[in-house]
């Protein structure tokens, strides 16, 4: 009986001794953190115009026979680069960047019968005249071209802009740095490493076109393409020293 005594008042102790020591836990001030160093990312963007455009024009052919399918497809395309040349669009800012030939088939019966050829030949055009743009989608249109898509606005960022990014990045990683070190009751110390990111560009809206359904109004008129504005961003990871 006394030995169950002794135990029960050890195990009490014990137990008084482990709620102080939960308590000063969760009680720990604000700003004692422990740890050597921090990690940010600083940001940095500014709204530039596009300078050129980049448009995928093509055709899609089907046919029971693949070399009138293919005949077809050559036809379009030629006449489509022709179109492209006289809106004053060099050669070398064309390039194909896709030739398909495959077959077709249905089901009949509850058999898979072959039907054909589908032939695609696809280019990818940059336009450094911006006002062209739509100009090369009635071109294509009206040679005959039914896959118009990918239609993107870019921008070559100068060097200037690029360091002025950096710059912008690296001011905001540390001003986040510091307000994390005086946040924790710390003082930011020196920078143990650093990497920039290349830029990259966005655009706010992205227009694309599918088909010559879409735009069989483009015959008649001009389509209208709006260029909008493109936001180039860099980041800066860094890591800091805490102290």
């Amino acid at each position: 009986m006394k030995l169950s005594k002794r135990l029960l008042s050890k195990t009490v102790a014990i137990a008084a001794v482990c709620a102080t020591m939960a308590t000063a836990a969760f009680a720990a001030p604000q700003g004692t953190f422990d740890t050597s160093e921090i990690q940010i990312t600083g940001e940095a963007s500014r709204s530039v115009a596009p300078n050129y455009a980049i448009l995928t024009l093509g055709i899609t052919s089907e046919n029971t026979n693949i070399n009138a399918a293919k005949s077809n497809n050559d036809r379009i395309m030629s006449d489509l680069i022709s179109k492209l040349g006289h809106l004053g669009i060099d050669k070398k800012d064309i390039y194909t960047s896709n030739i398909s030939i495959n077959p077709t088939s249905d089901y009949q019966d509850g058999k898979r019968i072959n039907t054909g050829y589908s032939v695609a030949n696809r280019v990818t055009v940059k336009i450094n005249n911006l006002d062209n743009v739509g100009k090369a989608v009635d071109a294509a249109v009206s040679a005959g071209a039914n896959d118009i898509n990918n239609l993107s606005f870019q921008n070559d960022v100068s060097q200037q802009l690029s360091d002025s990014l950096t710059t912008e990045a690296i001011q905001d990683g540390r001003h986040k740095a510091e307000v994390i070190a005086a946040a924790l009751g710390r003082t930011l110390g020196p920078v143990k490493t650093v990497s920039i990111s290349t830029p990259q560009t966005s655009s706010m809206d992205s227009g694309s076109y599918r088909n010559a359904v879409m735009l069989k109004a483009s015959l008649e008129t001009a389509t209208p393409v709006e260029k909008g504005s493109l936001v180039v961003s860099q980041d800066a990871n860094i890591t800091y020293y805490l102290q």
